[in-house]
């Protein structure tokens, strides 16, 4: 309604017309037969809604406040407030004449009716529709499949783009672009527009009590700001390549964990920076999925505590606030291969026990090409089974080269032949009754225990003086 009030597009509608045969979806109304019908293929919950707020359908009843210029749904507060008024009762001609009689006769009055007025040219407004004509249907049904599953819908950070570019001409074509051309070409490409721009609405405002999208700031304040955002991005970058041993996000799995990262490297100096600090919060939210939902709030939270005097104390307590403890549990290893937190964990855990490859006992440091490998081979395991297989608590890290070049070994022999040390770098158990595909779970529950170890170990160093948990 506010979009067609205020004469924007609101899409067009598509219709397949057809003297063929066919079955409407509703019992009401029933289409009438006179030769040639006209369905509707694309565009029906715009059509049904605005057949419904037209005719005041209690289920959908939409109200205008002309002093707000605002549209909204009727609740209980705009029942109470006579601002608002129901928009079936100005579109209908009986009760717009009741509404403009008890309008005062004064020049509040004429600005009001001219307000009413414009909702009414509600009436004339025109939606263009496209006709599928001599199609038959089946075609027609391959039509609406192909506007509904395959259109690619836009992306938040195309239109926060879009407001900013329209505010700050050039500003993303000469500045931005080229940046995240050059984040992409260095592997942290899940390091995306938003991102940036959440961070460099902190940095310009860093004393802000709420954020300030970046097309309310002047462009001077942009400019500035999107000067220490880059800065305070490569420094992001070198802290995770220093505490992690990352060259590349293939393995860290959300590029709003860099968020905060950022807003710390960019307001603090070196000396009250604390890296270690940092990287084992980094960690656990990582596990614990601290932005897989509700990201917008609690990159709000975070970035506050980014102001706080203990920054880290701050961010560990956003992150994991009914504990009383920080660190990791079996239990947080034992999701699929989705669960990308879990799996940067295992590396955490791994790296801490002191990460060498599978096969060729080279330590795994700073390399573009980690992969992942199945302790226990997916191949060995009966095919109803098979897909238990992809669990966190059965990968190990190696080179990309070393993985592609194995077969399925069974795994009580290829493990035999690893050396213990290495074993022990990837948290292996060393009970060689486990390397069986029949004692799977055993094997994955000892390991569970092993990687919540590692990674609680590497939190000890990381975050001394916390109280980190215990995996038993």
């Amino acid at each position: 309604m506010d979009s067609i009030y205020r004469r924007y597009p609101i899409s067009v509608l598509l219709l397949w017309t057809s003297d063929a045969e066919a079955r409407a979806r509703r019992r009401e109304p029933r289409p009438v037969r006179s030769g040639t019908i006209s369905w509707l293929i694309d565009g029906q919950q715009r059509v049904i809604t605005l057949s419904r707020i037209l005719s005041g359908d209690e289920g959908i009843d939409v109200v205008f406040n002309p002093v707000d210029d605002e549209f909204r749904l009727s609740n209980a507060a705009t029942a109470k407030d006579n601002n608002w008024v129901r928009v079936s009762e100005i579109l209908d001609e009986d009760s717009y004449r009741q509404i403009r009689r008890a309008l005062p006769e004064t020049s509040r009055g004429e600005r009001l009716e001219k307000q009413f007025d414009r909702v009414r040219s509600i009436l004339d407004y025109e939606i263009p529709a496209v006709r599928m004509l001599n199609y038959e249907f089946e075609e027609a049904v391959d039509a609406f499949t192909r506007i509904n599953t395959l259109g690619v819908k836009l992306k938040t950070e195309d239109i926060e783009s879009a407001r900013v570019a329209a505010k700050h001409t050039g500003f993303i074509a000469d500045e931005v672009a080229p940046f995240v051309g050059e984040l992409r070409r260095e592997g942290f490409s899940r390091l995306n527009v938003m991102h940036l721009f959440r961070a460099c609405a902190f940095i310009a405002l860093p004393d802000g009590r709420s954020r300030t999208p970046l097309n309310e700031l002047t462009r001077s304040e942009v400019g500035a700001a999107w000067t220490q955002t880059k800065r305070a991005t490569k420094e992001a970058i070198a802290l995770v390549r220093n505490q992690f041993g990352l060259v590349n996000m293939d393995i860290l799995w959300s590029g709003a964990l860099l968020v905060p990262v950022i807003a710390l490297c960019a307001t603090k100096s070196a000396r009250q920076l604390d890296p270690k600090g940092i990287a084992g919060w980094l960690a656990m939210a990582a596990l614990l999925h601290r932005y897989s939902k509700s990201s917008e709030s609690a990159l709000d939270q975070d970035l506050k505590a980014c102001r706080a005097d203990d920054p880290i104390g701050k961010l560990l307590t956003n992150v994991r606030r009914d504990f009383e403890f920080f660190g990791a549990t079996a239990t947080d290893f034992a999701g699929r291969l989705n669960d990308k937190g879990a799996m940067f964990a295992s590396y955490v855990a791994c790296r801490e026990m002191g990460l060498r490859d599978l096969f060729s006992g080279e330590s795994i440091l700073l390399q573009a090409n980690v992969d992942r490998h199945h302790l226990l081979p997916r191949a060995q395991f009966p095919e109803k089974s098979r897909a238990g297989a992809d669990t966190i608590a059965n990968i190990a890290f190696v080179t990309g080269a070393a993985n592609r070049s194995l077969g399925a070994p069974s795994p009580d022999v290829y493990l035999a032949e690893v050396g213990e040390q290495v074993r022990q770098s990837q948290c292996i158990p060393n009970d060689p009754t486990l390397w069986r595909i029949d004692r799977a779970e055993e094997f994955w529950e000892a390991r569970r225990e092993l990687l919540a170890d590692g990674f609680n170990a590497a939190l000890r160093k990381l975050l001394p003086g916390r109280r980190i948990k215990n995996a038993g």
